[in-house]
């Protein structure tokens, strides 16, 4: 007991000394005995497989794991002890109350953030800054989460107010010198699963970076949505999940020293041996593009990387490694946009037109980046013979089959893409130099996917049934696409774009960027996400292509049949990027452009709410 409650002088929960996700001997460690009632607690589910009655259970756990959960509090209190700031950190940084840290602006250094930086042009440069008055330069809202009220905003950076800390100034201290989140905005926990912690690491890995610069800034997205939607705990004892807030695609030779830092800093790295701690790259092959990426996928077997590439194993064909794991990465979404979205005939502003397409492709055919030969009667159809295996060399194949074939068009470019998509019954959903984007775009525009790489899983798959609104062909097959997709009559393919329709939702960010189809975001990417964690946490080890079966809930969120009601006068924004489109947006457009690529506080879902605290949870 005295060994406890010293734990709580260095801020560390008494939850630390149930560290859940410790395995021992491939055994899951419950965050609390006591937990474990007649029905099984998820973190009890090894132990409590071992006999039915509840009490039994708690007496196993607490004699099984009393000694284990003593030397993890000795384990913990030596890495995370906490120290006061230097007393002048607060003048130009932010104190982070919890780990002493004082963190600096990028021009200044040192225990008080008082030494300047040297040669300053240098290190930003380096952030993506082409000047050093961006570098610099105060800009209110373009932060995480606009520094919710509570601090500066430098061009990312947040320099808090006196007493709060954080990379959006979320976090403070209670009576007690526990870390809170939102303190004094009305914040509650969501009310169930997944409870995420986020590393709050130094700002040289994160809010330093010049977001602008990013192609796809999702990490920081991720970030501001798991604090908005109340998912975030600031207990790391008592998390589900832990999240690093980078995209590994950026971080190059830093990728190393964020790990690093994380193991030196806080316990829970070493103490699950990186299990559950969601590492997200947006990269065309994942966590397995290039050296260093490959290097850092590796040294994290155990880690769930959160990626758009689903590659299950090394393709026979080309030099793809294979890197996603079913069951412990996830496939996600990459939000791919075009202009015009709204144009979609899942909008319920806009009147359907008649599918009179069979197949349709606009796109690069060829990885020499010139358009293919007109003439198909011979192979090869590309004009030079470099990067013949672009797509694994699929897109070439079906311009070479099928793009003179009546009702198919198979073409390198289009005047009227979105128009196209609208009016067709199936649309090529092929990879690139890696992941592609079509199986998302031509989802949205009501085209069924037609997915052609062997061994790539698609977004959110095996946990979404895509047999329901995609055709899914082998390359072998590719010559007889034509009869596959013919053998598919009207009922069947009403079926499947009445699902097509509901998994379009799954399929993009709508509480992120806005939404489309007139819908509050309950069924949006990043809540689908959340389900599938909270699948995982009550059926451990269970694949994930029987999640449906498994769990009822999350058959009906896969189905878009969820019944309860959202909050009244609740209305999501809608996706707001093509101007003079409004006459067809569903809901007003969002008012993100002053944000910049950090987007509106909390994600659109929170637009027009007090705070981030009081943002529309409908999915929960």
């Amino acid at each position: 007991l005295q060994l406890l409650n010293l734990t709580w002088t260095y801020r560390l929960h008494v939850n630390a000394v149930h560290l859940r996700l410790v395995y021992m001997s491939g055994t899951v460690l419950p965050a609390n005995c006591k937990r474990i009632r007649h029905k099984t607690h998820s973190s009890g589910y090894q132990l409590a497989r071992q006999s039915t009655n509840g009490q039994q259970t708690r007496q196993q756990c607490l004699k099984r794991f009393l000694i284990v959960n003593l030397l993890l509090v000795l384990y913990a209190w030596s890495v995370i002890e906490a120290k006061p700031c230097s007393p002048g950190c607060t003048k130009h940084g932010t104190c982070n109350h919890e780990l002493g840290r004082c963190d600096c602006p990028r021009n200044l250094t040192g225990d008080n953030c008082d030494e300047p930086i040297k040669p300053l042009a240098r290190v930003c440069k380096h952030n993506g800054f082409p000047s050093l008055e961006e570098c610099v330069a105060e800009t209110p809202l373009r932060c995480l989460n606009a520094c919710n009220r509570r601090g500066r905003c430098y061009g990312g950076w947040c320099h808090c107010h006196e007493g709060y800390y954080g990379a959006d100034c979320s976090l403070s201290l209670d009576a007690n010198g526990r870390p809170e989140q939102l303190a004094g905005m009305g914040f509650s926990a969501a009310p169930g699963p997944p409870r995420i912690y986020i590393y709050e690491l130094p700002p040289r890995f994160t809010t330093h970076k010049n977001l602008d610069r990013f192609d796809r800034p999702l990490f920081a997205h991720l970030w501001k949505r798991i604090i908005s939607s109340g998912h975030r705990t600031t207990d790391g004892a008592a998390a589900d999940y832990y999240y690093v807030p980078v995209d590994f695609r950026y971080m190059f030779s830093e990728a190393l020293l964020v790990l690093q830092y994380i193991q030196q800093t806080w316990p829970y790295w070493n103490a699950t041996g990186g299990a559950r701690h969601l590492l997200l790259s947006t990269s065309d092959l994942g966590g397995c593009e290039g050296k260093q990426l490959m290097r850092i996928r590796n040294l994290t077997a155990q880690a769930v990387w959160v990626t758009p590439w689903g590659l299950t194993r090394k393709h026979p064909r080309v030099w793809w490694p294979g890197c996603h794991r079913p069951g412990l990465d996830v496939v996600i979404p990459i939000p791919a946009q075009t202009n015009g979205m709204l144009r979609t005939p899942l909008n319920p502003r806009v009147t359907p037109l008649e599918r009179n397409t069979t197949f349709y492709f606009s796109g690069k055919i060829c990885g020499d980046n010139r358009d293919p030969r007109a003439d198909t009667s011979s192979w090869p159809v590309c004009q030079t013979a470099t990067n013949p295996l672009y797509s694994a060399g699929v897109r070439q194949q079906v311009y070479y089959h099928h793009s003179k074939r009546p009702g198919y068009i198979v073409v390198p470019r289009s005047r009227s893409y979105v128009r196209d998509m609208s009016t067709a019954k199936f649309c090529l959903a092929p990879t690139g130099g890696g992941h592609g984007k079509r199986q998302v775009l031509v989802a949205r525009f009501g085209c069924i996917p037609v997915p052609i790489t062997d061994y790539v899983l698609q977004p959110f798959e095996p946990e979404l049934d895509w047999e329901a609104f995609s055709v899914t062909v082998k390359e072998e097959d590719v010559p007889r696409l034509h009869t596959i997709l013919g053998a598919i009559n009207d009922t069947k393919l009403s079926q499947m774009q009445k699902s097509l329709a509901c998994a379009s939702k799954h399929l993009w960010w709508s509480s992120l960027w806005g939404g489309i189809f007139g819908d509050d975001g309950r069924y949006d990417a990043f809540a689908t996400l959340m389900e599938i964690l909270r699948v995982r946490l009550l059926h451990p080890g269970a694949p994930p292509e029987q999640y449906r079966q498994l769990d009822e809930r999350f058959r009906r969120f896969a189905d878009c049949e969820l019944d309860d009601e959202p909050p009244r006068n609740v209305s999501l924004c809608t996706y707001g990027y093509d101007l003079g489109l409004e006459g067809i947006a569903p809901t007003p457009y969002c008012e993100w452009r002053k944000y910049g690529k950090y987007g509106i506080p909390g994600g659109a879902i929170c637009e027009g709410a007090l705070n981030i605290a009081a943002c529309p949870r409908p999915w929960q």
